[in-house]
């Protein structure tokens, strides 16, 4: 007995051992995929297949996560990721299948492989993504040969292959299941592989779950389909979310890149709200800033699926700082849920943007109510705590983009992986003297965030506790100095100021020495601006030179490219600023041949492909071509590059839109066959729940004086005799900026008590913009 019980513990500690994962080195590096051609297909419920064709053979990795219909809780949705990862099996692989012979139709969710040898033999294999399993299904033409071992051993039934062990406190069933023993080619070699022969489309189903249960129910509920039937009823799954938002462009080009990248990130964002850097193993994390850009522009955009679930796990998922006095407190990073990642001082910024999307795009408070917003409030607090210098008036990090100054507690140490750094050359751009950076881009974003949050205080007054007040005075102080310290003398804004170890200090201009993407996401991706005409020069300047420094990102890419067209880029030149992405996003690539995902950098096509944000931010530039999103409102706009859209989606309303006529300008419009004449900023009285249709009628130039847009939500528009009156509500500054203000004799702004507002008033492009300090409703009388 005492022998059989040693035996078991050490059969249970060999498959501890077996099932961890053992590294060679102390400090953990990135991993990269190990083949020539690399496809990656994330799963909605969780987990990943990594198909890795190589000269030799093609391994496939499946990466398990607990199911995301079940599990929504961060643990459950972060149990894989770069860092730490559980495999389904030690090995799954494809011996006869080389990137020699390969060529690819990638999908997200049914990806085709055709093989042609040297010999003349073909195959075709195809990989199926199921949408709303834990699940993936391989199937093949011809003979296929798999190759698999488990971690310990299979439990063979006829049919399926399961495997039980647990990890991390996770029990989990890995499981093939396949025709059986009658139909496959079944049999285990000498070391332990198990093989399985399949052929003219036999369908392979290989995933992962927490218990034997799931698994039965996922085999009989596609006991008998067919490969075709199996598509059929993904696609019937799918077609549904995939409907919102549906954009034409006259490009072919760009309606199939804008298609396949909607399909990307439906499949990439799982059932919880989890989303990833790219499909690669190196951005196997969710990062704060890109899962938040990628859900609140896309729900910008009017796709609003994925914002309420990122939101929801993100707001309740930050990472934990201790104080050297033991207290701790929330912060919002580089990465969610951990601090082991790099010290971005620009999550507070994105976690709050994701919630003031998610209440403006879908009307629903839930969030406001709940410990999410308590936990962003705290947060705020604390960047406020430790980034705001009262002497200076501006935001001040021990972190520039991602680098560590020395006033980090983390300088010279890779802060991902916890490793020192013993001895740094002079070049590295670790070692740096700046001590503190105060970066254009935290100055808007924190501009942003005060505006936001005392918005969302508006709607739940009982968690204020005197922040209102409060951000209403860091505002006025930050939009001061954003003017006047940030404006530099050729009329745009400084990257940023800095200061160094030696004492002494710089304004750096954007070029080499800049942050490209920060100071361009600053300067145009808003939803609020301090300076709405000198962020304007600045999206022109990094426009005319970014190239003449190195290779532009796409993401902010777009978000310029929004910003310059609401004022005055004409379509053929905005086709044309985005056209590389779209070129680059269809080049059939080695490392990832995953044609049509949008890669990364212009003419760095052989990088990551199918970043979230950088989706997210291509369709906000391009449905802005039709349906302009505003901080509190939609309105329309004029492109000839646009055509039409269909269900938008806007809080209650679904808005199909479509453009007649020749030219850039909207000349008139009508909503649900009613006229608007004076306001190209949808008043919300005039949006139907349910279907509304516009038709916007274009031109080259209009004389109409009219409202282009504002910050402020338009609640109706009317006309009283020979005087118009705009009826707003907003709880922060308003800007609005008008088209034609010469064709109107006078302006007169009051409360809701009819006393009457001061404004300034001045020029953006050929527009008038004017800001009013509002704190509520508030209306305007516009003398015709």
């Amino acid at each position: 007995m005492k022998k059989l019980l040693i035996l078991a513990l050490l059969t249970i500690s060999f498959a501890s051992l077996i099932q961890s994962q053992s590294m060679d080195k102390f400090f953990r590096k990135p991993m990269m995929e190990e083949g020539d051609n690399n496809i990656i297909l994330q799963n909605r419920c969780g987990n990943r297949l990594t198909l890795m064709f190589k000269p030799t053979n093609t391994d496939l990795e499946f990466t398990y996560k607990p199911n995301a219909y079940r599990r929504k809780e961060f643990w459950a949705r972060n149990f894989s990721n770069r860092d730490n990862q559980t495999v389904l099996f030690t090995q799954f692989s494809m011996p006869d299948i080389r990137s020699l012979d390969a060529t690819y139709e990638y999908d997200p969710f049914v990806t085709r492989v055709k093989i042609n040898s040297p010999s003349l033999a073909k195959n075709t294999l195809t990989v199926l993504n199921i949408a709303d399993e834990n699940a993936f299904v391989v199937t093949a033409r011809s003979p296929l040969l798999l190759a698999i071992k488990p971690h310990v051993k299979f439990e063979v039934t006829n049919g399926l292959l399961t495997e039980k062990f647990t990890e991390r406190g996770e029990e989990i069933v890995s499981f093939i299941k396949f025709d059986g023993f009658e139909k496959n080619r079944f049999r285990i070699l000498a070391d332990g592989t198990y093989i399985l022969q399949v052929v003219e489309n036999d369908v392979i189903i290989v995933g992962g779950e927490e218990n034997s249960y799931q698994v039965d129910r996922i085999c009989k509920k596609y006991d008998n389909y067919s490969l075709s039937q199996l598509i059929e009823h993904n696609e019937a799954i799918i077609k549904p979310e995939l409907a919102y938002s549906t954009i034409y462009t006259t490009n072919p080009d760009f309606n199939k890149v804008l298609d396949i990248n909607k399909r990307i990130l439906y499949s990439m964002t799982d059932e919880g709200g989890a989303t990833f850097g790219a499909l690669s193993r190196t951005y196997y994390l969710m990062w704060v800033r890109d899962a938040s850009m990628a859900s609140s522009m896309m729900a910008r955009s009017g796709f609003t699926t994925f914002v309420p679930k990122w939101t929801e796990m993100a707001l309740n998922s930050p990472s934990i700082m201790r104080r050297d006095d033991g207290t701790e407190v929330p912060e919002f990073s580089q990465v969610l849920g951990t601090r082991w990642s790099k010290s971005e001082d620009d999550g507070a910024f994105y976690a709050a943007l994701s919630l003031f999307t998610d209440y403006q795009t879908t009307g629903d408070l839930k969030l406001l109510q709940g410990n999410g917003f308590k936990i962003l409030l705290e947060s705020i607090d604390r960047f406020f705590e430790k980034t705001w210098d009262k002497n200076r008036k501006m935001i001040g990090s021990d972190t520039r983009g991602e680098t560590s100054l020395k006033s980090s507690p983390y300088y010279a140490y890779d802060v991902v992986n916890g490793e020192m750094y013993h001895n740094m050359a002079e070049g590295d751009m670790s070692k740096t003297s700046i001590v503190r950076s105060y970066s254009f881009y935290n100055q808007v974003n924190s501009y942003n965030l005060l505006l936001m949050t005392k918005i969302l205080l508006s709607l739940n007054p009982a968690m204020d506790n005197g922040r209102s007040a409060r951000y209403t005075q860091l505002t006025h102080e930050l939009q001061a100095t954003i003017k006047s310290k940030f404006k530099n003398a050729g009329g745009t804004f400084y990257s940023g100021f800095e200061l160094f170890s030696d004492g002494t200090e710089k304004w750096v201009p954007f070029g080499k020495e800049s942050d490209y993407w920060e100071t361009a996401w600053a300067s145009s991706l808003g939803p609020y601006f301090p300076d709405p005409a000198i962020q304007l020069a600045s999206s022109i300047e990094m426009r005319r030179d970014w190239e003449k420094y190195r290779n532009y990102g796409y993401c902010p890419w777009n978000t310029l490219s929004r910003y310059l067209y609401e004022y005055g880029m004409s379509s053929v030149d905005y086709e044309k600023m985005l056209s590389e992405q779209i070129k680059d996003a269809l080049t059939l690539t080695k490392k990832f041949p995953m044609r049509g995902a949008v890669t990364e950098y212009q003419k760095e096509v052989e990088g990551w492909r199918a970043l979230p944000f950088q989706i997210g931010t291509l369709y906000y530039t391009l449905t802005g071509q039709i349906l302009h999103s505003m901080p509190m409102g939609i309105g329309v706009r004029a492109s000839n590059f646009v055509d039409s859209i269909s269900n938008f989606k806007y809080k209650l309303s679904i808005v199909n839109a479509k453009q007649v006529g020749k030219g850039d300008v909207v000349d008139s419009y009508t909503i649900n066959a009613k006229k608007m004449i004076h306001s190209l900023q949808i008043p919300a009285g005039q949006l139907r729940n349910g279907i509304n249709s516009i038709q916007i009628n274009r031109t080259t130039k209009s004389s109409t004086f009219r409202l282009y847009s504002s910050t402020a939500e338009l609640l109706e528009l009317h006309q009283e005799g020979a005087t118009l009156v705009f009826e707003f509500e907003n709880p922060v500054v308003s800007q609005l900026v008008f088209e034609n203000v010469d064709k109107v004799k006078s302006f007169k702004f009051t409360d809701n008590k009819g006393i009457e507002l001061p404004f300034s008033k001045s020029k953006i492009n050929e527009k008038t913009l004017m800001e009013v300090e509002t704190a509520g409703d508030f209306k305007l009388e516009v003398a015709l």
